[in-house]
């Protein structure tokens, strides 16, 4: 993979979504440089939200993860559990990122964070929007059985080179409602693809889903017509569960319940699940997902 220059600032925090037309679409379609580049990664992070009690806490995993990060280098990252204050610091580490993303309690500063970065060499947002799990997406809310507010974290982003469009979602599920679980991931996998003339955005899903693969939320985002990464991924990498709980021997018993989904029109290249640690400890409860995609050819 081509080495990228790690960058992080503060991007437009738009609730409602605007889309603008690249200034290369056509009525026949896109046109693209032959030479821009074709793979994305993403990496999908629950990142355990600052609690002092931890072992580690924050403060010494911190300078871990923005490593890790940086060295896996990805063109989207999507976190959960992200305070308004860790997400201040991962970008002061990796300024080249755009990010938006809203405090689920008060839809500000409050609270944790779905919050997507976006390498801003490569992408642009064309839309960015926060929607809550809840019968009222449009505002701070909590929905069913949830015990917590919920949030998906949208931004649909244009390539620069290629003017491809992709229309990512970010979601954390809550730990305790099942019905709130199932309705959340509706939520996420049924928004329609954002349109801009010429072209559709191609949907990727990913986030912490509190879920596993023989669960309805799970079933549900399949329904939709998106793809388990992991599942059809020619190359899988590292152990099958997601959640660690800070013990690097555990994987959850080998249940996944971060996941990265994507829709048709999109190749996945490879997936990881990559197990780093510092001093024989984890760098947060949840081990990251990193995917390679790629479009299809038409």
């Amino acid at each position: 993979m081509k080495p990228h220059p790690l960058l992080i600032t503060a991007a437009c925090a738009l609730l409602a979504p605007c889309v603008a037309a690249p200034s290369h679409a056509r009525a026949g379609g896109l046109t693209a440089p032959a030479d821009a580049p074709r793979s994305v990664r993403l990496m999908s992070y629950n990142i355990r939200y600052d609690a002092p009690d931890d072992t580690p806490n924050w403060l010494q995993r911190r300078p871990h993860m923005a490593r890790q990060i940086a060295f896996f280098d990805p063109d989207v990252l999507g976190v959960q559990e992200a305070l308004i204050p860790m997400v201040a610091y991962l970008a002061d580490q990796a300024p080249a990122y755009d990010h938006y993303g809203v405090g689920r309690d008060d839809g500000a500063q409050a609270g944790e964070t779905t919050t997507l970065f976006w390498r801003r060499a490569r992408f642009e947002a064309v839309s960015t929007q926060t929607l809550w799990c809840s019968p009222t997406p449009d505002r701070p809310s909590k929905g069913w059985d949830a015990a917590l507010p919920r949030t998906v974290t949208r931004v649909v982003l244009r390539d620069r080179a290629s003017g491809r469009l992709l229309d990512v979602r970010n979601a954390h599920m809550d730990h305790v409602g099942a019905v709130a679980r199932e309705q959340c991931a509706a939520l996420a996998a049924d928004l329609a693809p954002a349109p801009v003339e010429g072209a559709t955005a191609a949907v990727v899903l990913m986030g912490d889903f509190n879920a596993g693969p023989d669960t309805a939320p799970y079933r549900r985002v399949l329904a939709a017509g998106l793809r388990d990464a992991r599942a059809v991924s020619p190359v899988v990498f590292g152990p099958a569960g997601t959640y660690n709980d800070f013990d690097i021997a555990r994987d959850n018993d080998g249940v996944a319940i971060d996941h990265v989904f994507v829709a048709p029109g999109l190749s996945v290249e490879r997936y990881g699940v990559p197990t780093d640690s510092f001093s024989g400890q984890v760098i947060s409860d949840h081990f990251p997902v990193v995917v390679d995609v790629a479009p299809d050819e038409k």
